[in-house]
């Protein structure tokens, strides 16, 4: 990684947009404006994109994918680590609940796929509420951006939202009930084992004619955020993916992860390998 000098850019602090889910262009943090040199941001380069033919997806292809040559980028801007935001009643409620959305991951992974852990996941997703970033608090902001050459951005979406298990496999997710397809409006867990396991619950939003996904948490997620999938024409026939994530922490328990372990870095490395399945998937078929 690298630092560099930003003028304002799409990564300034912003009001979330919770029903678009918040990007960078369109976010800004509620802070008094002060006299200020320009905004540091730290960015990764990723290694080169190599033009190659257009080929055509037939299926997923399961486990973690390598993505070199799809150019993966990120920067982060707003404000870092994130910290808990909301009132106490608040915090202590999602705190609550992500300690028994982790008790349930643990038995999960005890038990493996089974119908009993997916009855369980639907029926206590069914009362959990949408927890995006709170408007006018300062939030964490990340851009990701890879490329996907000779595939056009509707196949790549399609590919996408037919094979959710398969992209999230990549970077050792599972998806909780088991789930064959996204469509708009689901709710799942993403299960990340670990210490503890985590069961993060989002839901989905397709804009199909926009070959756009958003997916936002729910209650009892590690963090209160959005991420916002873009599949883009890169004028050349192929893809360019834009990831637009922002993001709060939703409890103490935020904070105590930041002191055990790397979350952030953890998130970096999840959207990196997401990327890199799509990549190496799409251009080998």
């Amino acid at each position: 990684m690298s630092r560099i000098e930003s003028s304002p850019s799409s990564l300034q602090p912003a009001a979330i947009d919770t029903e678009q889910a918040a990007s960078p262009r369109s976010s800004q943090a509620s802070r008094a404006p002060v006299p200020a040199p320009a905004m540091t941001v730290e960015v990764f380069r990723g290694p080169e994109s190599v033009a190659r033919e257009n080929l055509v997806v037939t299926g997923p292809r399961s486990g973690p994918r390598s993505g070199a040559g799809n150019g993966f980028d990120f920067a982060i801007g707003g404000m870092f680590p994130p910290r808990p935001m909301g009132n106490l009643a608040e915090q202590t409620k999602q705190m609550g609940l992500t300690v028994t959305q982790s008790q349930a991951a643990a038995a999960s992974r005890v038990m493996g796929d089974s119908a009993i852990v997916d009855a369980y996941a639907r029926t206590h997703l069914k009362g959990l509420d949408a927890s995006p970033p709170i408007p006018g608090a300062p939030t964490s902001l990340t851009d990701y951006t890879s490329s996907i050459p000779g595939v056009p951005p509707r196949v790549a979406y399609e590919y996408f939202v037919r094979n959710p298990a398969a992209v999230f496999e990549s970077a050792d997710i599972v998806l909780r009930p088991a789930t064959a397809t996204l469509r708009d409006g689901a709710r799942l867990f993403l299960e990340e084992k670990g210490i503890p396991p985590v069961w993060a619950p989002i839901t989905v939003r397709l804009e199909p004619e926009a070959n756009t996904v958003h997916i936002t948490t729910l209650d009892g997620h590690p963090l209160r955020g959005t991420n916002r999938f873009l599949f883009e024409d890169d004028g050349q026939g192929g893809t360019r993916l834009r990831q637009y994530s922002a993001f709060q922490g939703s409890s103490p328990a935020t904070s105590v992860g930041m002191a055990l372990m790397d979350p952030i870095e953890r998130q970096h490395a999840i959207w990196r390998s997401v990327h890199g399945h799509l990549h190496d998937t799409l251009r080998e078929r």
